[in-house]
């Protein structure tokens, strides 16, 4: 376990996309600055495990819970069961899920997408990036308006920013940011703060299991730190966002890529 100081210690935490990558990255970084921390995932046993690690590790409370964030009614059972957890109490909430890499959809250009593939293809990245977010969002600002407080981070990419393939994913993403920003400004008078990260090439088993060895040289290649990022970099500005040591940082997106998107 790494040594940091307890800046999050005694708060509560909830994480999507929890069980591999980023996501448990985060919730491993969260807990090591002594955040209490829930795991989701739409998968039991992967979100069980990382849990009961990260409990054995960082000495917290921990709660897992599967769940298919797509689904209002997955994430309303979610909710519920975190706050019974946590003693109707949210401090943090990281909007980390997302649809999965497809390599069909992210090759295919927009005006190659098969006629009765077009809907299908945008509304499902859509329904879990964004709409998941959004499902998250409004049940974790029951918690906390009701509390004076809270800190939402949620995960979009660097296409969002500057546009790149796969438009169904640059889309999705994008509408993250504009979520992150209406939250953002709407809530701000309840000490809610909300901001994201754009993320350019990160390596983690989704990313780096899709690409061949040359793909992953030219992606390393082409950012100025000339290599890719690791899920611990990730994580480690998520806890900064998360923290008081960003305290008055709200409504901004933080490029986490190398340097490869500069503005």
């Amino acid at each position: 376990m790494k040594e940091r100081g307890r800046i999050l210690d005694g708060r509560y935490a909830l994480i999507t996309g929890a069980s591999r990558g980023i996501g448990r990255a985060t919730a491993t970084v969260l807990a090591e600055a002594g955040c209490n921390v829930a795991l989701s995932s739409r998968h039991r046993p992967d979100v069980d495990s990382a849990a009961a690690q990260i409990r054995s590790e960082c000495g917290v409370r921990t709660f897992s819970f599967p769940c298919d964030v797509s689904n209002p009614a997955d994430v309303k059972e979610l909710f519920s069961g975190v706050s019974r957890w946590s003693s109707h109490r949210l401090d943090i909430l990281v909007c980390n899920a997302g649809f999965a890499f497809l390599r069909e959809i992210w090759e295919t250009p927009l005006h190659r997408t098969p006629a009765d593939k077009l809907e299908s293809w945008y509304l499902e990245v859509f329904r879990t990036d964004t709409l998941g977010s959004i499902f998250c969002t409004h049940e974790a600002l029951q918690i906390m308006v009701a509390a004076g407080g809270g800190n939402i981070v949620y995960i979009s990419s660097t296409p969002a920013i500057e546009g790149m393939q796969g438009s169904p994913y640059t889309v999705a993403k994008a509408g993250i940011l504009g979520l992150m920003k209406d939250v953002a400004r709407a809530y701000g008078k309840y000490n809610i703060r909300a901001n994201a990260l754009a993320l350019g090439n990160i390596a983690t088993p989704a990313t780096l299991e899709q690409v061949d060895a040359a793909t992953r040289d030219a992606c390393a290649e082409a950012t100025p730190l000339k290599r890719w990022g690791k899920p611990e970099e990730v994580a480690e500005t998520i806890l900064f966002l998360a923290s008081p040591q960003s305290s008055f940082v709200t409504g901004q997106t933080v490029v986490v890529d190398g340097g490869s998107v500069r503005r």
